[in-house]
């Protein structure tokens, strides 16, 4: 893949001065301006994430080692301390530098090694979490599930991007994620009826979901075609797996903070929530781009 991270940054903003143009045309519409003023905030927030993130992959080097380390850590904690209410479990502050060291240690490993170390983790937890029959409110129970989602995949997540080389895969999961995101969330505002998982996430809807799915295929067919060449078919199949990953995240997080009892994780941003709110979806799309990469040879 001849994709850079220089472009793809340049493209981020290119897409979120877009949102801000769309919402400034929605808004102006009577039936509209109420649900486009509510999210206002959250593009706001965004841009924020938008800057960081973007900013951060496209100039590299020790700032985007320290971002990575200070995220591992941060969703380390967060994760933490919110299934310590089910049991007892590890420190949360304990946890998170031991997150952020595992990572930069895992660094030093080939990145293949690093995903198949990853993948057979997950796993192999999943195994044990569906077969071994341990109460949900278990200490057992609870690492397994931490360890399948989110702790490995951050780790194969963060290890990659400190190992380097990988920016644009890390850039290019943020964008796709980003794009099914949004125009999910205002999809859902403007047309949702029908919950897609009333338990889990009930502010998503079937409606919502679609819309996503069908912006996210055409921003990948865009940025494949424009920026790297890539066939259509082969861009869709990407965005296709972006989007599972990116509801499975999402579903994910949800399910780690029903079990545990709470709404949302320790808060870092207005309207946005923890980090881990923030990030879930990316999470789980970059390390699984990431190993999609290292096995078929693309990175």
């Amino acid at each position: 893949m001849t994709l850079t991270a220089a472009p793809l940054a340049i493209t981020c903003f290119a897409l979120l001065a877009t949102g801000y143009a769309l919402f400034f045309i929605l808004g102006r519409q009577p039936r509209l301006a109420p649900v486009i003023r509510e999210a206002w905030p959250i593009l706001h927030v965004e841009t924020l994430i938008v800057a960081v993130v973007a900013g951060s992959l496209w100039i590299g080097g020790w700032l985007l080692v320290a971002v990575l380390l200070a995220h591992a850590a941060r969703v380390g904690f967060e994760v933490t301390k919110v299934t310590a209410l089910r049991s007892e479990t590890f420190p949360p502050l304990v946890v998170a530098l031991a997150i952020a060291a595992i990572s930069a240690l895992a660094a030093l490993l080939p990145l293949t090694l690093i995903c198949a170390l990853g993948l057979a983790g997950v796993i192999l937890c999943l195994a044990l979490l569906k077969f071994a029959g341990w109460h949900e409110k278990s200490s057992r129970s609870i690492t397994l599930e931490l360890l399948a989602f989110p702790l490995l995949p951050l780790i194969v997540f963060t290890a990659a991007g400190v190992q380097g080389g990988v920016a644009v895969w890390l850039l290019l999961a943020f964008i796709l994620v980003e794009t099914f995101d949004s125009y999910a969330l205002l999809g859902g505002k403007l047309f949702g009826k029908r919950l897609a998982f009333p338990l889990l996430s009930p502010k998503k809807t079937v409606e919502g979901l679609a819309i996503g799915a069908a912006m996210l295929m055409l921003t990948a067919a865009l940025l494949g075609a424009l920026l790297a060449g890539i066939p259509v078919w082969t861009s869709a199949a990407i965005a296709l797996f972006t989007g599972a990953l990116t509801v499975t995240g999402d579903l994910a997080a949800s399910r780690l903070k029903r079990a545990s009892g709470v709404k949302d994780f320790p808060v870092v941003l207005p309207h946005q929530g923890g980090l881990f709110d923030t990030t879930d979806a990316w999470i789980a799309t970059g390390a699984g781009l990431i190993t999609l990469a290292a096995f078929t040879g693309l990175a």
